[in-house]
């Protein structure tokens, strides 16, 4: 009798190859509707939630949807992030980051002329941080070197 055997690849790696593979589609309707895409020059290292490392270095900045973001350069990934409506739209881009030590964390963008800004999720890195050093974390903004639609 000839058995089956079931190769065992790790949950993770299923759920990644599967966002990402619908995200494709979505992330080129997104651009055109209501996404935008920007630049930045981020001179350090930097993390998202999900513990990806970038390296300094200039990134595109993709949204896809309200719960993704695409950030792409010499290390690409994506971000978890949310929706924040704004009152008023926003009169410069930028990119802001939470700072601890020689640890920085992404944690929200804002595209000039939109009336909504994203704001990542916190990774247990970030939140570990802030309890390790028992301060709040220094804000590092960045302007945005581009954006689009």
């Amino acid at each position: 009798m000839r058995r089956l055997t079931m190769l065992k690849v790790p949950a993770g790696l299923i759920v990644a190859v599967l966002a990402v593979a619908s995200l494709a589609p979505a992330a080129q309707a997104q651009d055109q509707d209501t996404g935008f895409t920007a630049k930045m020059k981020v001179p350090f290292a930097f993390e998202t939630a999900g513990g990806k490392q970038f390296a300094p270095g200039i990134y595109t900045i993709r949204m896809n949807g309200q719960q993704t973001m695409l950030i792409q350069g010499a290390t690409s990934g994506l971000a978890l992030t949310q929706l924040a409506n704004d009152s008023l739209p926003a009169t410069k881009g930028k990119a802001v980051f939470t700072h601890y030590g020689d640890r920085y964390f992404l944690r929200a963008v804002w595209v000039a002329g939109n009336n909504s800004h994203l704001i990542c999720a916190r990774s247990k890195a970030e939140r570990e941080m802030e309890v390790a050093t028992g301060k709040m974390p220094t804000a590092v903004e960045l302007a945005l070197l581009q954006t689009g639609r």
